[in-house]
């Protein structure tokens, strides 16, 4: 863990010190006030688009919806102007109130920096000369500068984030980036707009050009609000299932805790442990078919009523495959109550025959069962849960699955 710091302190301060040197070394010339007032007027529309930047699903980074603006000011006015807009225009109030650390303030200079330099670079091999563009060989060169610009831009966040997070690069580009880039890409033609008609008139004009970015940042936002709707439903579901049983109440969260848990120790990706943790928060919603005599009975079912509570697996398992979130984890809900040796339910599935996800959830709903109060027997210590586990391993429960979850219960243990 100290490892991925160390990683993430020296990419911050390695990306913000490279950013430094290259606005040491290009210091802006103004060849009259109105070109400075052009500038200002630019860094101000930057500053502006900041202002609604897209927040990432996962981690801290953000979206900018500014980029156009900054390609403007680089093709118009060269590297060294574009490069000090993209540093400063850039700079929100969080960053100067103290709410971001000085690090990541500075990263965020360097890798805006770094990425305009690129932008110029591309931008000048392809096209040769700033001050104005030509179509059509300055529409190509504009896109190939653009797609350079937001690729380093996507790869660092990316890589940052992964540091951060102590996750895959991948899954953060899953997550946070790839479904962001074509909505990116979509606005290079607005940015080449821009330039054009800047050129032959004002920079006020750009003014207008705030419809199409608004466009895309609502839609951006649209994708993080129905994630967040998602999660948000998937707890307010475990909330109401426990709220009809006291005695299992926060049951449904822990459960999801420890199977997130576990799938990370499983080695599965972030994403799919991330999905086991929704549906480990919803694996017993199918007990809101079940009546309340049925699901407060103190003593012992009789076999009736065994058979019906038994329904809630498979219950749960249509609920679950009716949501487009958590529709792939529906044979997690159905199973997680089959067993190694067979001899379990709904389908008498055996060994690996078994979902990996729905072994998962049952030896983690099966350890939280055993370490807490029920109205029919009291908790078990986490020792005692511990020897459970252990003599169950290859009948009850997957040995993999078992030796992962005894080393999570260690952990638990050395922590309190």
């Amino acid at each position: 863990m100290e490892k991925r710091y160390s990683l993430f302190n020296a990419y911050v301060w390695g990306i913000a010190g490279l950013g430094l040197i290259l606005l040491a070394t290009h210091i802006p010339k103004f060849q009259d006030g109105y070109c400075l007032l052009d500038v200002l007027f630019i860094g101000v529309m930057v500053a502006c688009g900041e202002a609604v930047a897209v927040p990432f699903p996962r981690g801290k980074g953000t979206a900018s919806m500014a980029t156009p603006l900054m390609f403007t000011a680089i093709v118009l006015y060269g590297p060294a102007i574009g490069m000090w807009v993209a540093a400063l225009a850039t700079l929100r109030k969080r960053d100067l109130s103290g709410e971001v650390s000085l690090g990541v303030v500075l990263f965020n200079r360097g890798m805006l920096t770094l990425c305009a330099y690129v932008f110029a670079k591309v931008y000048q091999f392809v096209y040769g000369e700033f001050g104005s563009i030509e179509f059509p060989r300055g529409l190509f060169a504009f896109i190939l500068a653009a797609s350079a610009f937001t690729l380093l831009n996507a790869i660092l966040i990316g890589k940052g984030l992964a540091f951060q997070l102590r996750t895959s690069f991948a899954s953060i580009w899953r997550r946070n980036i790839a479904w962001m880039l074509p909505n990116m890409f979509a606005l290079f033609p607005v940015g080449a707009l821009m330039v054009l008609v800047v050129q032959q008139t004002s920079p006020l004009v750009l003014v207008f050009f705030y419809l199409p970015l608004l466009v895309t940042r609502v839609s951006l936002q649209k994708y993080i609000d129905l994630w967040d709707t998602y999660s948000e439903m998937a707890a307010a579901l475990s909330i109401a299932l426990d709220a009809r049983d006291s005695y299992t109440h926060g049951h449904s969260v822990r459960v999801s805790e420890y199977s997130y848990k576990l799938a990370k120790r499983l080695g599965l990706s972030d994403d799919e442990a991330e999905l086991i943790k929704y549906v480990g928060l919803l694996h017993d919603v199918g007990k809101v078919g079940m009546s309340d005599s049925l699901l407060k009975k103190e003593g012992p079912f009789t076999y009736d009523e065994y058979e019906m509570m038994k329904k809630h697996s498979e219950i749960g398992a249509d609920i679950i495959k009716a949501m487009k979130f958590l529709g792939k984890g529906e044979q997690w809900v159905r199973h997680h109550h089959e067993r190694w040796d067979g001899t379990g339910f709904p389908a008498g599935l055996k060994g690996e025959e078994i979902p990996l996800g729905a072994r998962i959830i049952a030896c983690a709903d099966a350890f939280d069962a055993m370490t807490t109060d029920r109205p029919y027997k009291e908790k078990m210590s986490f020792e005692e849960a511990k020897r459970e586990l252990l003599e169950c391993s290859g009948t009850q429960f997957d040995p993999k699955v078992v030796e992962a979850m005894i080393q999570i219960i260690d952990e638990d243990l050395l922590r309190k």
